[in-house]
């Protein structure tokens, strides 16, 4: 994996390079034009491995990315209104989600193979103990504190996203659905996007593309208020998530940190109170 402060190689190569990058970063930002993105970028990838194009990296590391943002313009089942799909195990909400992850890292796997990428491409490789242990930590404070700020945090973006958290059995649809979510987001973002994109791009270049891409993406329609400091945030937190990544040549600990603070998003919507 590159350090932060690698430069491309090919200079030629870096500026066809982030064609895919700004690609994804416009589906993001406009929802309507995503699936028309999503096919621009898997033809661009198709081309681009078929001429064995040192590209190739770059833009097969964005089709997972936008698979995943294609699949927000599809229609998202509801959790019951009367909170009876909070504690449920095959709680619509959980399950459209876990799907969800299914058919984008079955995506990220489609073209790894096309590729011959090794894992440790994507950062999917033992992590040191001492990652382990943090790993454990970081998810052990990172959820609790997400449930408990969740509501307060949220409200300027999303309005009144209380929740009912005495409901003991909603821990599992709930753990379902940020496992799925924040592993597959882990994975694309700071495995792919980062990890490929690098290969032509630089480490440095890569990190804040994946950034902002990132923070774009978490800026939909389903935000109330001003959207432009959520996105900041995450684009910020992409970055950490990033550099985490690449100190610790693995994406355990991001993805550790990222389910638990995802645990909260699944009580908003099928555990209102």
């Amino acid at each position: 994996m590159p350090r932060l402060t690698t430069l491309p190689r090919d200079w030629r190569d870096f500026a066809r390079s982030p064609i895919p990058l700004a690609l994804l970063a416009l589906a993001a930002a406009v929802g309507p034009l995503r699936i028309p993105v999503l096919l621009a970028l898997v033809a661009g990838a198709s081309v681009a491995i078929g001429r064995d194009a040192p590209v190739r990296w770059a833009w097969a590391a964005a089709v997972p990315v936008a698979v995943s943002l294609a699949w927000s313009v599809l229609p998202v089942p509801r959790a019951a209104i009367d909170g009876s799909d909070c504690a449920n195990v095959t709680s619509p909400v959980a399950m459209w989600r876990a799907l969800q992850a299914v058919v984008v890292l079955a995506s990220l796997l489609a073209f790894s193979l096309a590729l011959t990428a090794s894992r440790e491409s994507l950062l999917l490789r033992r992590p040191a103990r001492t990652v382990v242990r943090w790993s454990v930590v970081g998810f052990l404070v990172a959820g609790p504190a997400a449930l408990v700020l969740g509501p307060i945090l949220g409200r300027p973006f999303f309005g009144d996203v209380g929740y009912d958290l005495t409901i003991v059995g909603a821990i599992v649809p709930a753990l379902v659905f940020a496992v799925a979510n924040g592993t597959m987001e882990e994975v694309i973002y700071r495995g792919a996007l980062l990890g490929w994109s690098s290969r032509v791009m630089g480490g440095g270049p890569a990190l804040v593309g994946q950034a902002v891409v990132f923070g774009l993406a978490h800026s939909g329609s389903d935000v109330i208020g001003n959207g432009v400091p959520l996105s900041l945030a995450l684009g910020v937190g992409g970055l950490i998530a990033g550099v985490v990544a690449i100190r610790t040549r693995s994406l355990l600990l991001p993805i550790a940190i990222h389910i638990g603070l995802d645990i909260p998003i699944y009580y908003a919507f099928a555990c209102a109170s």
